[in-house]
């Protein structure tokens, strides 16, 4: 008795100091995000050029920022290793109450991304008329365009557009108000997203602690809140699906991915694997309604939002073309620039659009052998799928994501708290993702 309070007094004492480094660092975090961004709106509001932005343009506040994101993150990692094998019995609200802090930090920090301002942005142009699936960002012009980076058609589906909408209503009283009206929702998102964890995590020992771990991580909540990217609808989307196939839900796990694809094309990915699932189950029934509602789906889709061919091309994300970004291609492009190898600019392209075709085809191989593991594998449960997804949404962005930015990766870790079981994923993919923030 006396050696489990010692323990448990260590427990807390240990979680405390790191407790207290942690709101420190993301005070210092928000009051530097916070200057960053009104210098950048003063700069963005003054720039007649139209060219990019830095987010940072002085390179010694971007080191400065980038080592207190690092240092944050850091102390999550040892929080995690230090209470890997506590036991807690909390409720939701208690668990809520307890991270309200970095939730409420997380939302009251200004975006450093643009990528809201676009969602605002679009949001505008469905308001007034434009369709921005035929229409580019910069054929209109609102308050806004000045903050633009991106100025293609959208990428993000018609279900995107609705909460950009609603968001965009609230620009005619400020511009920030709709952007934060938006960084509200995708609070309240990842609040359901925690949530609905916990509750399907109800009969594990460890529900409490992976709860915690998802709602009050630095990543997540610097990329899903603070900068509030898209991909959080995406996660919930998942999280869903995940729980869906678990209780043998077949029909609302289809047609949950529809619904993440008309958010963002990434659950296109997934439909595969649970068609195959389906078939090697033969769910003669089920299959037929599917289809007969993926089809019902698209024809809907074409008729609302999406009338042209170019409008569903422009799902595809066109605009990156062959850009590379933080990717296994930008690496290799980046070795064939190397000095010491003093290749020329042509011969680069050659070894280039060689490699390309090679570290692609990895995902494809990777990709069809998962879609038949349900033929050769003899105990293949829903588990398995769920895992499988995951696994396949991982190497998508290792191997077949030229252009790849570091929120993308948000969407495995609701995978991971689903099926912390599945260790080699769980790690591989808290790696990937820990590379991703720091990166």
């Amino acid at each position: 008795m006396i050696m489990l309070n010692k323990n448990n007094y260590q427990y807390n004492k240990t979680n405390q100091i790191l407790l207290g480094f942690a709101i420190i660092l993301s005070l210092i975090l928000f009051v530097e995000l916070a200057i960053r961004a009104y210098t950048f709106n003063f700069e963005a509001l003054a720039n007649s050029t139209g060219q990019y932005l830095p987010d940072f343009s002085n390179h010694f506040d971007k080191l400065r920022v980038g080592i207190e994101y690092r240092f944050l993150i850091i102390i999550y990692i040892l929080w995690l290793i230090i209470n890997k094998d506590r036991k807690r019995d909390i409720n939701f609200i208690k668990i809520l109450k307890n991270s309200s802090f970095f939730l409420l930090i997380a939302f009251i920090t200004y975006p450093i991304t643009t990528d809201v301002n676009l969602y605002i942005h679009y949001g505008l142009m469905n308001l007034n008329g434009v369709n921005p699936f035929i229409n580019s960002a910069n054929t209109f012009t609102s308050n806004l365009s000045p903050f633009l980076v991106w100025k293609q058609t959208s990428t993000y589906g018609p279900i995107s557009q609705l909460i950009f909408m609603f968001s965009a209503a609230f620009v005619a009283i400020t511009p920030s108000l709709g952007i934060y009206v938006f960084k509200l929702i995708c609070l309240l998102f990842h609040i359901l997203n925690s949530y609905l964890i916990w509750r399907n995590l109800k009969t594990s020992p460890h529900k409490a602690n992976i709860t915690i771990a998802y709602l009050v991580n630095p990543f997540l909540l610097y990329e899903q809140v603070t900068n509030a990217h898209i991909d959080i609808l995406i996660s919930t989307i998942l999280i869903i699906l995940i729980i869906c196939l678990k209780n043998h839900n077949y029909i609302a796990t289809i047609v949950t991915a529809w619904i993440g694809f008309l958010i963002k094309t990434l659950p296109i990915i997934w439909l595969p694997l649970i068609f195959v699932y389906l078939i090697k189950q033969q769910r003669w029934k089920i299959l037929f309604s599917a289809i007969c509602i993926s089809l019902s789906i698209i024809i809907a889709a074409s008729i609302i939002a999406l009338p042209t061919a170019d409008a569903w091309k422009s799902l595809l994300n066109p605009g990156v073309g062959e850009k590379v970004n933080d990717s296994l291609y930008a690496l290799v492009k980046s070795l064939l620039n190397l000095k010491i190898l003093n290749f020329s600019l042509s011969f680069q392209q050659t070894l280039y659009s060689i490699f390309k075709p090679i570290i692609f085809s990895i995902f494809v191989v990777s990709y069809l052998i998962i879609l038949v593991k349900p033929y050769w594998k003899k105990n293949y449960s829903e588990t398995n799928l769920s895992v499988n997804i995951g696994w396949v949404t991982l190497i998508l962005f290792i191997f077949a994501a030229p252009w790849y930015c570091s929120w993308y990766s948000t969407v495995l870790l609701a995978v991971v708290a689903l099926n912390i079981h599945s260790k080699r994923f769980a790690i591989t993919s808290i790696v990937f993702c820990i590379m991703s923030a720091i990166i």
